[in-house]
């Protein structure tokens, strides 16, 4: 999750060059569908890792 946040806040300083803010989403976009299937494995439930 850190990770994700330090994308976004590098998105939101604006000094990255276009490559590099395309780069930075798409990664951003992995790591957020790899949450996001945690999340569903969880089915509600609340694991620990």
């Amino acid at each position: 999750m850190n990770r994700v946040e330090t994308i976004i806040e590098r998105l939101e300083e604006g000094e990255v060059s276009l490559e590099e803010a395309q780069n930075l989403h798409e990664e951003g976009q992995e790591l957020l569908e790899e949450l996001q299937s945690d999340l569903n494995v969880g089915d509600g439930q609340i694991l620990e890792q």
